[in-house]
């Protein structure tokens, strides 16, 4: 069949409504909704809307009604066709609103399943938008805990940078105090060696001075030589027990060091640890740098003071020839 406009297959479908009704009812049938739609659905292939269908019924029986009415005026139709016609006349207004009832109530059925659909469709369009909102709300915190922690991870790696710079420079200064220590070192190790040569020329000199003297002399040059023996062995040993000390210091400002080394590949996470260390590494630099301080202030005084004792020593070994000597006092 050929498409028809709407318009077009509007016309024709309130034509059929007229031509099916006036058939049933000619046929002495009902004119009823369905059986109308049946038709055009059977012979044109088109569902007719049942509100249409409805409406053009209603127009049908308008017009239909009046000429019936005078039909049945004219003289000469008997009575018994007039009461058989007023019988088909209230069937079919009782079909005809019955009909009209049922697809009031199938149209009300349609109508509140449309608008249950209509809530259900708007409770789900809203949940879609809270949860659109939701998501957008999400987004958006991520977005910014992005931000957060970018710029956090900037502020982290200008802090690593920063501590890897102190800690360049730190051990920097730790290796230049080392290099000044191994000085200092040597200076102890050659002053001690220095006192040591010194004693050992003493110790000729004074036995070359001593072998000139009486035999009743003898003993007591032994004990003063023994005397100083023990003093050089004193001497000696507390040199020796500064300088293990100092190499112990040194040691364990190296592995103060190879730690600070080893964290510094935690900086990141170990800052705050970090800094402390490196303050206690400076505390300790402080007081190494005062016990270093100390030690040549005692090992000044140390020098002095063995130098006057032995002067003391030779002299009083030089006045035992012309008095007996008296032992050496004890410590």
């Amino acid at each position: 069949m050929p498409t028809q406009s709407p318009s077009t297959q509007l016309k024709s479908t309130r034509q059929w409504v007229h031509d099916y009704a006036a058939r049933l009812l000619a046929n002495g049938e009902e004119v009823r909704q369905t059986a109308i739609r049946e038709l055009i659905s059977v012979e044109h292939g088109v569902t007719a809307s049942p509100n249409l269908v409805n409406d053009e019924i209603k127009k049908f029986w308008v017009k239909a009604g009046p000429l019936m009415s005078k039909r049945l005026r004219r003289p000469g139709i008997p009575d018994e066709v007039c009461s058989s016609f007023d019988k088909i006349w209230d069937v079919a207004l009782d079909a005809a609103a019955a009909g009209h009832e049922i697809e009031r109530k199938q149209l009300q059925a349609h109508a509140d399943g449309a608008v249950a659909a209509m809530k259900t469709a708007q409770a789900n369009e809203q949940a879609a938008i809270e949860r659109f909102d939701g998501q957008t709300r999400e987004i958006d915190g991520l977005r910014a805990d992005k931000l957060s922690l970018t710029e956090l991870l900037q502020a982290n790696e200008a802090e690593r940078k920063g501590l890897a710079a102190d800690l360049k420079e730190q051990t920097e200064k730790a290796a230049a105090q080392h290099a000044l220590n191994m000085q200092e070192q040597q200076r102890v190790q050659g002053l001690v060696d220095s006192l040591q040569q010194q004693l050992t020329d003493l110790r000729a000199s004074s036995q070359r001075d001593l072998t000139t003297l009486a035999e009743s002399h003898q003993v007591e040059l032994v004990k003063t030589q023994d005397f100083l023996m023990r003093e050089t062995a004193r001497v000696r040993d507390e040199e020796k027990a500064k300088t293990d000390k100092l190499i112990k210091e040194l040691e364990r400002e190296r592995n103060e060091k190879d730690q600070l080394r080893q964290l510094r590949s935690k900086a990141s996470d170990e800052a705050s640890q970090l800094r402390g260390r490196l303050e206690a590494t400076d505390r300790n630099l402080e007081k190494l740098e005062q016990r270093n301080a100390q030690l040549s202030e005692k090992n000044d005084k140390l020098e002095t003071a063995l130098l006057e004792s032995i002067r003391a020593q030779v002299s009083a070994g030089e006045q035992k020839e012309e008095k007996p000597l008296a032992p050496p006092a004890r410590e």
